[in-house]
């Protein structure tokens, strides 16, 4: 699966970038989450409930920072399990300076599905993928226009 899109907010790129890839402040968008433990800022676990159609539970997340050009650039790319399934995520996050003031952020995701929760077919897991993209960034632009 593969999404991407562009988040503008009126906050310095510094601030945003700070914000995106410190794991405490970022699992706080995070729907559902469980549990977070830190073992560095550019390596984390966190464990949520997720699920689409009949199958839910927990899901186990190992995030690690592997590119990292602050305040303009990180990719991070995360494996995780949980419910009979697996899934692999790369996420990239390019930061510029928007005409007027304030940041454009421009990010990709890709994530690869496997298991039991694949097997409920692609419309209802992109469906579901996208309703957690849009929390999170509704989450993250509350954080940083307040």
């Amino acid at each position: 699966m593969h999404f991407e899109g562009t988040f503008n907010v009126k906050a310095p790129k510094e601030k945003v970038f700070a914000l995106v890839t410190d794991p405490t402040q970022i699992s706080q968008c995070m729907p559902d989450l469980q549990k977070l433990e830190v073992k560095s800022p550019d390596d984390f676990i966190a464990v949520v409930k997720a699920g689409v159609s009949f199958i839910k539970g927990d899901f186990t997340l190992h995030f690690t920072t592997v590119e990292k050009s602050p305040p303009t650039h990180a990719k991070l790319s995360a494996h995780g399990t949980g419910i009979g399934s697996t899934i692999d995520l790369d996420t990239v996050m390019d930061l510029s300076d928007q005409q007027g003031g304030g940041t454009a952020m421009k990010w990709v995701a890709d994530a690869k599905v496997g298991g039991r929760i694949a097997s409920v077919g692609q419309r209802l897991l992109t469906g579901q993928a996208e309703k957690i993209i849009k929390q999170l960034f509704t989450c993250l632009e509350g954080k940083l226009n307040a």
